[in-house]
């Protein structure tokens, strides 16, 4: 399945696939410690690892398939930059995943520091998971935070999504191997 380009948008965010000229900001950006404590961005972060993002993105979005991952991890997916719709800066990234199970996705983002505490990424989550719900054709999505993550758990719940639990030892995030607490949404939430 090779999904369409959606038009995401509210009042205050754009959310676009990355292009090239998107690769020094999401280098700048992700530099955040922040940023590679609660996701599976790497650090330190360089341009080659933004360059191979967005051409990772570029083709996940012209083929509608992404890399194998482990069992655990979900897949390159389809990827997002968020932009501020007053500036046009980019002030963050959300993805969707799909995981072995095409009907089960993950949904993973990162905000910049000076875009936080604005609702951002509650707004992103909610354009991203309202699209891939009903375009991807999908049963359950699935959003894990570290559970020192407060923040990204209100985000979580604020989109919509249902805390299910703590995952013992379950996904990177961060540095290796961590708790995760998981929750989810499905078709029938909305």
């Amino acid at each position: 399945m090779t999904p369409a380009v959606p038009d995401l948008h509210d009042d205050v965010i754009t959310l676009r696939p990355p292009s090239e000229h998107d690769i020094d900001a999401i280098t700048v950006e992700v530099q955040d410690p922040d940023i590679p404590r609660f996701t599976r961005i790497p650090s330190p972060y360089t341009r080659d690892h933004a360059v191979e993002f967005v051409g990772a993105s570029t083709k996940q979005w012209r083929t509608g398939r992404g890399p194998k991952a482990a069992p655990r991890e979900a897949q390159v997916g389809l990827s997002f930059m968020i932009i501020d719709r007053s500036t046009d800066a980019l002030i963050g990234g959300i993805g969707v995943s799909l995981r072995e199970q095409p009907e089960v996705a993950e949904i993973g983002y990162w905000v910049a520091a000076g875009a936080r505490r604005r609702g951002v990424a509650t707004r992103a989550a909610t354009l991203a998971s309202r699209w891939a719900l009903a375009e991807l054709n999908l049963l359950r999505l699935e959003l894990m935070t570290r559970p020192d993550n407060v923040a990204s758990q209100r985000v979580a719940e604020a989109a919509g999504f249902s805390r299910e639990g703590v995952l013992r030892s379950y996904a990177t995030l961060g540095c290796g191997l961590s708790d995760v607490v998981m929750f989810s949404l499905l078709p029938g939430d909305l």
